[in-house]
């Protein structure tokens, strides 16, 4: 009988499976074991977030619902007038696979919270690479050349806008920024690196000859860890600040809660409460010099 099987024609017979292929199945498998605890896991984490919050007394922050994005659409248009932001993606040659996926990741995240903001940022992804990994990683979320934002395939900050209005963020900058300025452009590099790539961003803008500045985090909050955020982070203290926060509400809003982030007590011996409008239009300067180096 098995003989006669064989004989039938489109029969083939089944190959062995590879030990990637085997590694990959269980790995999916255990996935998919888990998937109900995870969630479980994220949604008590979500939880502690939100009382964080209320005990802090700070605005939890809800975004608007699905109907409401449905029927706002945002494009560059719609947010002319607001704050320009970079996210610099021409680090495919200095990340790992598995960091490229983590800084799409972060891009997703970046996109999802720039679109439920009520001021969004003119956001603007630059020197992605056609023939890249971080181009690759891109295609493998659906929908992705649909996003409203404004994508810069093989061309960088430095070829998509005048040199003038740039500033890039890095935490070793000796300036300080203050406030946010509309004819900016504030670049935030999309390195994942763990640290194997020290001063890297900060030495490429400096090479450039690019205005660099740091946020304002020591100024006005303590913490327990060395105070260095993902791209996400940085992006989102930044549209924090662009809807009208102070940067002590917008950093605490943000910065993860392993970092202990406490609010610092100015001189005054008051916490830094003013809600003064932190876009400028004037071109007057947006940041201090300081004479030492920090860490952001």
């Amino acid at each position: 009988m098995e003989r006669d099987v064989r004989r039938n024609r489109g029969f083939t017979e089944p190959t062995p499976c590879s030990k990637n292929q085997l590694k990959k199945q269980r790995k999916l498998a255990k996935y998919m074991e888990t998937r109900k605890e995870r969630r479980l896991r994220e949604k008590d984490r979500q939880k502690q977030r939100r009382k964080e919050l209320l005990a802090l007394g700070l605005p939890l922050h809800v975004g608007p619902s699905r109907k409401e994005l449905k029927r706002r659409e945002i494009t560059s248009e719609s947010s002319s007038e607001n704050v320009r932001i970079a996210i610099d993606l021409d680090y495919d040659d200095v990340m790992l696979e598995h960091d490229i996926k983590k800084c799409v990741k972060q891009c997703l995240r970046i996109y999802t919270i720039n679109r439920r903001s009520e001021k969004p940022a003119q956001l603007h992804f630059t020197g992605i690479k056609t023939d890249g990994n971080i181009h690759s990683a891109f295609k493998k979320n659906h929908g992705w050349v649909n996003w409203h934002l404004k994508y810069h395939f093989d061309e960088s900050h430095l070829e998509a806008f005048p040199k003038e209005q740039l500033v890039y963020l890095t935490s070793e900058s000796d300036t300080i920024l203050q406030r946010l300025d509309v004819k900016d452009v504030y670049v935030i590099g999309g390195l994942v690196d763990h640290n194997h790539h020290k001063n890297f961003c900060h030495a490429r803008a400096t090479k450039a000859g690019l205005r660099t500045a740091r946020l304002p985090l020591g100024e006005y909050v303590d913490m327990k860890t060395r105070a260095v955020l993902s791209t996400f982070h940085v992006f989102e203290i930044l549209i924090r600040v662009a809807e009208g926060n102070s940067w002590t509400d917008a950093i605490l809003q943000t910065v993860p809660p392993r970092k202990g982030a406490k609010a610092k007590v100015l001189q005054n011996g008051r916490k830094d409460e003013h809600k003064e409008e932190p876009i400028v239009n004037n071109g007057e300067c947006s940041a201090n010099r300081e004479s030492s180096d920090s860490n952001q």
